[in-house]
């Protein structure tokens, strides 16, 4: 057993301050799956089943697990920043709810957020990643962790440590949602080392976690509800779509008081300048009648 798999089943007898596991679970904490099966007579039905390990693994095409809108909002919201972010960047592929085919006799797992860089031919990739042909495995994958199902929970905290360490997934992210409405997320993850063992990613001293293969820094904010992405080379953040949003609507708010500011100093530098020129009319006019009159006209 690998330094990191340890590290993940200690995590997970463990406790801490917001993560603390039931004792048992109950029916609720079951993920599901949703799977379309081929009746007798041609028909196909959608069936809703617990989800197992080995379907989480190693799932079929089109199979749909249910964890939750917290789970799914995650996913969404870390590969829409991811794409936005490496869209000037086109080495960089994002992929999210696509299968990964490893090779011959390994799982075929569909990561939640993965980071591939220099794909031999990302155009080709549709319903699944296939290694071999691409030529890379990818440099950086991110797992939520659902935060409940503690099955679910083990094969993203332990058996995926193992896999995406064989296949040379450079860098792997789990991000752990709080199982209480008031509760912090969590972000931990491990890096490759030379050898091509996992060693845990150790946060530097603002608790940022240092994604080399991307460039970029994950970590959580200070009200703990939100993952925060920054550039490493500038220190920029990756808004979300919410904040992208609200950024563009403040600038083009503020771009349109300038315009106003702007278009209001230009009407009154105007009449200035109209109420400067009658005036020097006037006053061209009464020198010329001043004049006339001394001279007798």
């Amino acid at each position: 057993m690998t330094e990191p798999t340890r590290r993940a089943l200690h995590r997970e007898g463990g406790s801490g301050a917001g993560n603390s596991r039931p004792e048992e679970e109950t029916d609720s904490d079951r993920s599901l799956l949703l799977r379309w099966v081929r009746r007798p007579d041609g028909r196909m039905e959608l069936l809703e089943l617990p989800l197992t390990r080995e379907d989480y693994l190693n799932p079929q095409l089109g199979d749909k697990w249910v964890q939750g809108r917290p789970h799914g909002r995650a996913i969404l919201d870390l590969a829409d920043r991811l794409e936005r972010c490496f869209d000037s960047r086109p080495e960089f592929l994002v992929l999210f709810d696509v299968q990964h085919v490893l090779g011959r006799g390994l799982p075929k797992p569909a990561p939640d957020v993965s980071v591939i860089r220099s794909a031999r031919d990302p155009d080709r990739i549709n319903t699944s990643y296939n290694m071999a042909r691409q030529g890379v495995p990818p440099c950086l994958i991110v797992e939520v962790i659902s935060p409940r199902d503690a099955r679910i929970r083990e094969v993203d905290e332990v058996d995926k440590v193992q896999l995406y360490q064989r296949i040379g997934v450079s860098e792997y992210l789990l991000l752990e949602l709080p199982r209480e409405p008031a509760g912090r997320l969590r972000i931990f993850g491990y890096r490759l080392d030379p050898a091509g063992t996992y060693q845990e990613i150790v946060p530097d001293e603002q608790g940022r976690l240092l994604s080399e293969t991307t460039g970029l820094w994950f970590s959580i904010s200070p009200k703990g509800d939100q993952v925060v992405i920054r550039e490493v080379a500038t220190g920029e953040l990756v808004p979300t779509s919410k904040e992208e949003k609200k950024n563009r609507l403040r600038a083009e708010a503020k771009a349109a008081r300038e315009a106003t500011a702007r278009q209001v100093a230009d009407e009154a530098r105007q009449a200035a300048e109209a109420k400067a020129a009658t005036a020097e009319a006037e006053l061209t006019r009464l020198r010329a009648e001043l004049e006339r009159l001394r001279s007798g006209g």
